[in-house]
């Protein structure tokens, strides 16, 4: 699937930019002072690029909704959005000031940082992981302890964080056999693998809109509670008074359209359908039914870090530190992956 969308579409998507195009916009934005939004009584609206983790769908569906809904342009920002994909590497993109705020999850934040990366995260908008273990629901499987001596489907590497977790909630894997699939629910309709290591807004989705019910095992109800879309900026960036304002102004934006997506998710997944069906080659049933999934994972994060939506608290900050210190032997302090001062008087309150 390509990266660059094939054809042009109306409204939002004239401003989620192709990567080649974004990145070269954005490059040329690196030299350039962008003026702090709303200041000195301009109109004018600063420049920003936001990088998105994977290609567009309703998993980004509140930035697509914040676009169209002009949010940003509201705060003072003309937000480019860039797609990612297989060859868009989000901390690259950050640090090299090809975007000034990424979407990433904990790990792979954590492992920047670990390289070197001058990265924090300073808001994070799925904060209880959509990974899931996915069964047909007649497949007998009923307790995690039951995945013992199956076929478990993995994208590639995906066996790097699962093994550790079952290991971590008591389940023999020793006879588990992992499989590598392609992504999709294939393989588990078609009885090559037993479950699938995925997310909750994709595969049972997929399946439940074609009639074929499922079970799942969320991760983070057994602890093991990896973020995504944590929007991650340079350090430096904070201290620039410009860049702050412009940080504080995306995530202005992104709680107000954080609020919307959640009042009314069907209509988001409508939207984005709308606007990357075609190009993306996107189901309707998939990003409406989605929609209401992922929603629901912004409220859940909020309620179970004990926070406001995209709110980072010390509770969500010692969860991390635990997922590293109990499950994936990470040697890192969580409080130096998170900087809580941009949020303060936007979110939480």
């Amino acid at each position: 699937m390509s990266t660059t969308p094939s054809v042009p579409v109306p409204g939002t998507v004239r401003r989620i930019t192709a990567l080649v195009a974004g990145a070269g916009l954005a490059l040329a934005l690196t030299g350039c002072s962008a003026p702090a939004p709303g200041g000195q009584g301009s109109d004018e609206l600063a420049p920003a690029a936001l990088q998105l983790g994977w290609l567009p769908n309703i998993e980004n569906g509140v930035y697509v909704l914040g676009d169209e809904k002009g949010y940003f342009e509201d705060e003072g920002i003309e937000l480019e959005i860039l797609p990612g994909g297989p060859d868009v590497t989000v901390d690259a993109q950050i640090v090299g000031g090809g975007a000034l705020v990424g979407l990433m999850s904990t790990q792979t934040l954590a492992d920047a940082v670990r390289n070197g990366a001058p990265l924090v995260g300073v808001a994070a908008l799925y904060q209880f992981s959509s990974t899931s273990i996915t069964m047909l629901a007649d497949s007998g499987i009923e307790e995690i302890e039951d995945l013992a001596g199956t076929r478990i489907g993995v994208t590639t590497g995906q066996e790097v964080t699962l093994l550790p977790f079952l290991e971590w909630v008591g389940v023999d894997t020793a006879d588990i056999e992992i499989v590598t699939v392609d992504g999709s629910a294939t393989p588990l309709v078609t009885d090559q693998v037993d479950a699938l290591y995925t997310t909750l807004g994709n595969v049972p989705v997929v399946l439940e809109a074609q009639g074929t019910p499922t079970t799942s095992f969320a991760v983070a109800d057994y602890g093991y509670n990896r973020w995504s879309s944590i929007l991650v900026v340079r350090e430096d960036s904070l201290e620039d008074p410009d860049k702050l304002e412009q940080i504080k102004a995306i995530l202005r934006g992104t709680l107000a359209s954080a609020e919307d997506f959640i009042a009314d998710p069907e209509a988001a997944g409508e939207l984005v359908y709308e606007v990357y069906g075609d190009q993306l080659g996107l189901e309707r049933e998939s990003q409406v039914d989605g929609a209401v999934v992922w929603a629901d994972l912004i409220e859940r994060g909020a309620d179970l870090n004990e926070g406001g939506l995209l709110e980072i608290t010390e509770k969500g900050v010692a969860s991390t530190q635990a997922l590293f210190d109990d499950i994936l032997d990470i040697d890192l302090d969580a409080a130096d992956l998170f900087d809580l001062s941009a949020q303060e008087g936007i979110l939480g309150e």
